[in-house]
């Protein structure tokens, strides 16, 4: 198992095949080299296809600036308090050409510029509650998709990633943390919406949200979360329904671990507490996720499998933001 991926062995590069191949040469192409973030969602190549195309489709394809979708997701990615992608997109503000502005954010200061500072505020607060959006119209589904993906994203790789990791520069030109680290492409390039879409051929069709509707990222995000949910059927269903009762209760917003989790886990029985209780913690809390836990999990069926960890954390990883895209929802509606 990789040191840098827990829980799961990835799938490398190198030897990679079929879905999973063909979403490392997009990445590859058109975002950084293949580096942890990315393969910790290889066992499922359904998840892997189905997350890089809401992210390909929202943060770099369209017609909003790369600069202000990068703040977005750094706004998102601060609210989850990833430093690994907090780190990640503080470089591609400086490889973007804006030092200062990687700078202010970093000291804890608004941007100057009041269009960033007002992304900005907006892609952090959507981690605690609704919030008016600074946008409407033209490019709204690009924010809106930035902001969710990296919710989802960052949850999956707070409960994946080793506690501390942090990208580096991925400047091609400095020298790597880590063996892997990933390497920014150019983010200027002006690609086409929907060229992920054949990655989507057989994985489950949602409902595509009506700030996306008819769109490319309207069916990645309907696609990301009618995928995920099947995470569901990995539990009984009275653990399943604790699980979406639980994130319900906290609008998918994150909060620390601790004895909160006792109540909703007191009617399963024992078995059931060890799934239900990861999938909630990838959905409030996913830097809680232990090793331990993802083991007792898989212990009670041998069945279990990479393939079915990956989808139990995104499960509830997913769960959690689809409360938080209905508050979006409600606030671009108003």
């Amino acid at each position: 198992m990789s040191s840098l991926v827990r829980h799961v062995t990835p799938v490398s590069p190198d030897r990679a095949s079929g879905v999973v191949a063909e979403v490392y040469a997009q990445v590859n192409a058109e975002f950084s080299s293949i580096g942890p973030a990315v393969m910790m969602m290889s066992p499922s190549p359904e998840l892997l296809a189905a997350g890089w195309s809401l992210m390909r489709e929202a943060q770099l394809a369209g017609g909003v600036a790369a600069l202000e979708k990068a703040v977005v997701a750094l706004g998102a990615a601060q609210a989850n308090d990833l430093e690994y992608d907090v780190q990640a997109f503080l470089s591609i503000l400086r490889l973007l050409g804006r030092p200062e502005l990687a700078d202010t954010v970093e000291r804890g200061d608004p941007p100057a510029d009041p269009r960033l500072a007002a992304l900005l505020h907006w892609a952090v607060a959507t981690g605690s509650g609704p919030v008016e959006a600074p946008f409407s119209g033209d490019g709204a589904a690009e924010y809106v998709g930035t902001v969710l993906f990296t919710h989802f994203v960052d949850r999956v790789a707070a409960a994946m990633l080793p506690a501390g990791l942090t990208p580096g520069s991925m400047d091609p030109d400095d020298e790597p943390p880590f063996e892997g680290a990933p390497v920014l492409r150019d983010l200027d390039q002006d690609l086409r919406p929907g060229a992920t879409m054949p990655l989507l051929d057989g994985l489950p069709a949602g409902k595509e949200p009506a700030w996306a509707i008819d769109s490319p990222i309207g069916t990645a995000y309907a696609t990301l979360v009618a995928t995920a949910a099947q995470g569901a059927g990995l539990l009984t269903p009275a653990a399943a329904e604790v699980v979406d009762k639980t994130i319900a209760e906290h609008r998918g917003r994150r909060c620390p671990a601790g004895d909160w989790l006792d109540g909703p886990l007191s009617a399963l029985t024992e078995p059931e507490r060890a799934g239900a209780k990861v999938a909630i913690l990838a959905g409030l809390a996913p830097e809680a996720v232990t090793d331990e836990q993802v083991a007792a999990w898989r212990a009670t069926d041998r069945r279990l499998s990479d393939h079915c960890t990956v989808f139990l954390l995104a499960y509830g990883a997913m769960t959690a933001v689809t409360h938080i895209e209905a508050d979006i929802a409600a606030t671009l509606a108003s």
